[in-house]
This record gives structure tokens, sequence and C-alpha cells, in this order.
């Protein structure tokens, strides 16, 4: 089963002492066990009866990545009673994965690939993911200098396509007169 078992939220790891976590996570690593992290449920839940300094709830995203770990970054719940805000935005979980998680300033890149490669390796999607001739056309176009820009900031332009057909788009259309 390596390479085919995925652990959702792995929040306990958080409340683990160091040592005991990194056991586990070193057994993750030898067993091909990957993780997803779920920032929002996290953030949202976890710690909300603590007096002082309630826990972020999130599972060390940083010990894993270190570890070897495939992590992937996701949403399981938009607007609904466990988390009341949200719009699915992938973007917007890999920047909060990148804060919650006290990752480095210049772990942008990897905060991208958890919302995009990583998932899609978890799912076994390494031969059909990615720019190609022949792909499914599920895809972000955005305006950006770069992935670590578009993570960091964000585009105020950009469009999202699914299956070639685009579904939601940030440019507004031009008038018949080309304005």
């Amino acid at each position: 089963m390596s390479g085919r078992v995925v652990a959702g939220h792995g929040s306990a790891l958080s409340a683990l002492a160091p040592n005991e976590a990194g056991r586990v996570i070193e057994a993750l690593a030898k067993a091909g066990i990957g993780v997803v992290t779920l920032p929002a449920a996290n953030l949202f839940l976890q710690g909300r009866d603590a007096q002082r300094l309630a826990p972020r709830g999130l599972t060390r995203v940083g010990d894993l990545l270190a570890a070897g770990v495939p992590v992937a970054a996701a949403s399981d719940n938009i607007q609904d009673p466990f988390i009341p805000t949200g719009n699915g935005d992938l973007l917007e979980i890999a920047r909060w994965t990148l804060l919650a998680g006290q990752l480095d300033p210049n772990d942008l890149r990897p905060a991208f690939e958890m919302v995009s490669a990583v998932p899609a390796g978890l799912m076994g999607l390494e031969s059909d993911w990615g720019i190609r001739k022949g792909a499914r056309a599920d895809l972000l176009i955005a305006d950006a200098a770069s992935v670590e820009d578009l993570v960091a900031g964000g585009a105020v332009q950009r469009q999202t396509l699914i299956g070639g057909r685009m579904v939601a788009s940030t440019i507004l259309a031009r008038d018949t007169e080309g304005r």
C-alpha cells in the first residue's frame, strides 16, 4: 500500500511531544504515506476552548516536508457548520498553509505545489497532470510574474477552466466596441 495511503488533517501530530511526533513522521515517510493538511478547518475548530495560547491545530507541515512526506493542502468544508467562510480558492489555502504552518518565507513555491502537483501525485495522476498536448483543460490562468508572486499576493485577473470551459473569471468582458 506504499504510496497509496493518505491521511487527512493529521492535527494530532501537533499535540505530540517533538520526539514522539518525529517517530510518527519517520514512520509515515518510511511507509510512503502522504498527508493532507486542512488549515481552514483546523484553524477554525482546534483549540476553540483554550483559555490561553490556543493551538493552531495544524499538523506539523514543516517537519513532514523535511522528512520527505508528501503534504497536500486542501479545504474539506466551505461555508458550512464547520467553516463559515471560504470559496474553494486553493491559492488562499496555500497562503493559509504557509502562514499557519509557520513555513519559511521562501516556501511560496512549495505552498503552491501543496495545492497542485502534490495532490495530483497523491491521487495517482502524475502521468495525467500538467500542461501538455491532450491533457484535460482544468486550469487556472492568472496574471502573475511567478508562482511565488501568485501565492504571495494573488492575481487580480484570473480565469478558471474546467474541461476547457471557463467557469470563473475576474476579467471583464470587452464591449462590442473593444473597450
